[in-house]
């Protein structure tokens, strides 16, 4: 979609764009607010981009922005398919995995001793063990999911097999609605994007994970369960690992799952 000119700041961002901007606000979503802004720098119509975005901020002003002390984000594996032809997060590990994810939020939670929010998606593998660990000690979650929650089950949890969605709806259920939010409707980027070979919606849900951590607490860390090797597509771990160190978030030992492999 090309924006039009206007004479005072330059061309007008458009229409699509103000809408998203204005649905976000309506709806409080810091996180999404803050990925708008960072995703309208890079058009033409960056000033009215941002404009509309500092608008809805402003008047959010009455909201509390920042609802905690320390914020952790989760970046993770899947469980690996069954046919995978080399193991990168095989379900034989996972209770290696929940340990050493336990060790690190032990960790973390000695060393802020303030109110901490966990914030992740909602893959089988990683995230639900994030969320499921959190709880144990205690510590508050946040779930965003690239789509709506059963488009999201068939690409990111049903692979792994029925126990994985099991749990996934017992996470939705414990944490409520007001603390799961989505991205958008399909893997689609934004009709306002035009065409971008750069860009897809998992890099995009990354930077938007990135984005909540920011907008919910002004200290923040990164817990990583990773291979260290470069992901199987764009906006995978490593995407989200180079991201928090971009926004000046502090990485926590990386959990290497290949140390957890027999």
């Amino acid at each position: 979609m090309h924006a039009s000119v206007r004479n005072d700041i330059g061309p007008k961002a458009p229409e699509s764009f103000a809408e998203d901007v204005r649905r976000a606000g309506e709806r409080r979503q810091f996180g999404l607010l803050g990925l708008l802004g960072v995703e309208a720098r890079s058009y033409g119509w960056m000033a009215d981009g941002l404009r509309l975005v500092a608008e809805s901020l402003d008047g959010l002003s009455d909201a509390k922005r920042f609802g905690w002390d320390h914020a952790i984000l989760f970046t993770g594996h899947m469980i690996d398919a069954p046919d995978r032809k080399h193991p990168r997060f095989p379900a034989s590990c996972e209770g290696r995995a929940r340990e050493a994810m336990a060790k690190t939020l032990r960790e973390l939670k000695r060393v802020h001793t303030v109110r901490t929010v966990g914030i992740a998606g909602g893959a089988s593998g990683g995230d639900l063990l994030f969320h499921e660990e959190c709880a144990s000690l205690g510590i508050e979650t946040l779930l965003r999911l690239t789509l709506p929650q059963e488009k999201f089950i068939e690409t990111s949890v049903a692979p792994a097999g029925e126990a994985w969605v099991k749990r996934f709806h017992a996470l939705v259920e414990r944490l409520g609605k007001s603390n799961v939010e989505v991205l958008g409707d399909s893997l689609e980027l934004p009709a306002w994007m035009g065409e971008r070979m750069d860009y897809d919606v998992w890099q995009r849900t990354n930077l938007w994970l990135m984005q909540e951590a920011i907008a919910r607490a002004p200290a923040r860390s990164l817990l990583a369960l990773w291979d260290g090797e470069a992901g199987d597509g764009p906006g995978g771990t490593q995407h989200l690992v180079e991201a928090a160190l971009r926004y000046g978030t502090v990485v926590a030992p990386i959990i290497r799952t290949q140390d957890l492999i027999d």
